[in-house]
């Protein structure tokens, strides 16, 4: 009776941690945003989210339209219901388009609570009650979670319909079924509707499901031959390829409202080679398409846009920059998002999954983890796939927040470390890496968007490492004005060798939104003395320091430094 009193107040207790946990990231989520102010690309997918709930999804061509998805249309759904309700409860709200775009925010909050609740059943049905608490504990205390998790963007709506679309997919699989069946085909199909990164879910699936067929363990007594249960697996996955396709194009067309079905390729006006290729091919470029004409027009853009660096600025890593002429001659840097995510991860979350790992690689060879590793085939494999494309086939390098799918399958794969049979000692490493995570991440709050871990004890040179959408992504502009107000006196963005305290946007003293030689003279030869959210860095210039006859090389004193 008493180890079952024991096991009832265990669970009762891990039931009780788990509820609190979700309460701190919302009281996290809604608390950060006072003062946050609209980032660069927030009104660009409220737009067309606005658009499509109003029967235009049609893209415009402008750079960055590509990107905008349907889902966008949950920010302004949201957003115009939370305006009735305010106003039928009398309460005062901002009527402005920055008003609207702000109430959005609140759908994309309760997408990261809807991401968090499967990650900690994902975690629960691999690892265990002591796993899926900690995934839930790095979930909630993900810096670069926290910060996407307020955003009218489409990277958490991308990681939610991402971990979705692969948790369901697990589940059929796993058990089979109709329903799960077509639960898993619904959800590959919504996920194409929240970021063009996820039609990589497509090659991902056969990947997985060619592994987890192929290492199903042999039935008692089978005497098939392995090429005979190999034509009967290609039979069936034949069937259930075609199915999920048709889900898929009723799904995509459903999002886009049928816009254009049936336009075959020689009716668009396409950019990228590739799709051009397409197009200039006799029989290819006259069948109609079974999509609708905006989702084919994003997919031909972004791939152009990518192609050429259109959409973003100049890329910078490590202190060095690479120009963007927009013309396809920008080449990224190999690994960026490995660097990142040292830097921009928390230490103590890097060790849980390395740890986790090191324990899925030690199990190789015993017989009773052959379950669970079989399982893990659905988070380790796009995790593998996802690196290798963002790392080395992936230009458009401004942030961590494009590979946030990843942060989500690696926070449940971390479960792995308390996964049974576990020990006190396990648990004892995962409660304090766990409150390391946490105190490092909330040591930044509100400004998560800016968090780097302990690798950059200075942070005010967190620029000399990543900058972009890493560390200055314009919704700082508050405490901006809170600074000036109380330092009357600064000089804001110079842009020209000047004395006295100047404040320099991060991105543009590294050159990454402006021409690099501008703030030569500053990053090179002065130090930060104090910071504003992370994103503005305040400098001293004495008069007598300031370059000679205008040159904006160097100071007086020091002779110019090669450019790095």
């Amino acid at each position: 009776m008493s180890n079952r009193l024991s096991q009832w107040i265990t669970m009762r207790w891990k039931l009780i941690a788990a509820g609190a946990l979700l309460i701190v990231l919302l009281l996290i989520h809604f608390t950060s945003l006072h003062h946050r102010e609209l980032t660069t690309d927030e009104p660009l997918h409220y737009q067309y989210g606005y658009r499509v709930l109003h029967g235009a999804p049609r893209r415009g061509g402008g750079v960055l339209d590509s990107s905008t998805m349907p889902f966008s249309s949950v920010h302004a759904i949201t957003s115009g219901n939370l305006a009735v309700l305010a106003r039928m409860a009398g309460i005062p709200l901002e009527t402005s388009w920055h008003g609207q775009i702000k109430r959005g925010r609140y759908a994309t909050i309760v997408l990261s609570l809807l991401l968090a609740l499967y990650v900690l059943q994902w975690s629960y049905e691999l690892y265990g009650r002591n796993g899926a608490l900690l995934s839930l504990g790095l979930y909630v205390f993900d810096p670069n979670l926290l910060a996407h998790g307020q955003l009218v963007t489409a990277d958490v709506p991308a990681a939610l319909m991402t971990t979705m679309a692969l948790y369901h997919f697990w589940q059929f699989l796993k058990f089979g079924g109709k329903g799960r069946a077509f639960l898993s085909a619904v959800t590959l199909g919504l996920s194409q509707l929240a970021k063009y990164s996820c039609v990589y879910l497509y090659p991902i699936f056969l990947v997985i499901a060619a592994i987890y067929c192929w290492s199903a363990p042999a039935v008692a007594g089978a005497v098939r031959p392995s090429w005979h249960r190999l034509s009967w697996g290609l039979r069936r996955w034949l069937i259930a390829m075609v199915f999920f396709a048709a889900v898929s194009i009723l799904m995509i067309n459903l999002g886009f409202g049928f816009n254009g079905i049936g336009t075959p390729l020689s009716g668009y006006t396409l950019k990228d080679p590739v799709f051009k290729k397409l197009q200039e091919t006799p029989i290819i470029g006259h069948i109609p398409l079974p999509l609708p004409v905006p989702y084919v027009q994003g997919l031909d853009l972004v791939k152009f846009e990518e192609r050429m660096g259109q959409g973003w600025g100049n890329i910078y890593m490590a202190g060095k920059l690479r120009v963007n002429h927009h013309d396809g001659t920008l080449h990224g840097f190999p690994g960026y998002y490995f660097y990142a995510a040292f830097f921009k991860v928390p230490i103590a979350k890097q060790l849980i999954f390395w740890l986790a790992l090191l324990g899925y690689f030690s199990q190789r060879g015993q017989l009773a983890a052959h379950a669970l590793r079989r399982e893990e085939v659905f988070l380790l494999v796009p995790i593998l796939i996802y690196w290798v494309y963002f790392n080395f086939f992936f230009n458009a390098q401004i942030g961590i927040r494009h590979v946030l799918p990843v942060v989500s399958l690696t926070t449940i794969f971390c479960g792995r470390f308390l996964a049974p049979p576990d020990s006190k000692l396990r648990r004892d490493t995962a409660v304090i890496l766990a409150v390391w995570v946490a105190a490092s991440a909330l040591s930044y709050y509100p400004h998560f968007i800016s968090y780097f871990n302990e690798f950059v004890p200075d942070r005010k040179l967190a620029y000399r490492h990543l900058a972009d959408s890493n560390l200055d992504w314009r919704g700082d502009y508050w405490y901006l004005s809170d600074y000036i107000r109380h330092h009357p006196g600064v000089i804001l963005d110079p842009r020209k060798p000047q004395a006295g305290r100047i404040l320099v946007p991060v991105n543009a003293l590294v050159g990454v939104n402006r021409d690099p030689e501008e703030y030569r003279w500053l990053r090179e030869h002065f130090a930060p003395v104090d910071h504003i959210a992370y994103s503005f860095l305040v400098y001293d210039v004495p008069k007598e320091m300031l370059p000679q006859g205008g040159d904006s090389k160097g100071p007086k004193e020091l002779s110019p430094s090669p450019r790095r």
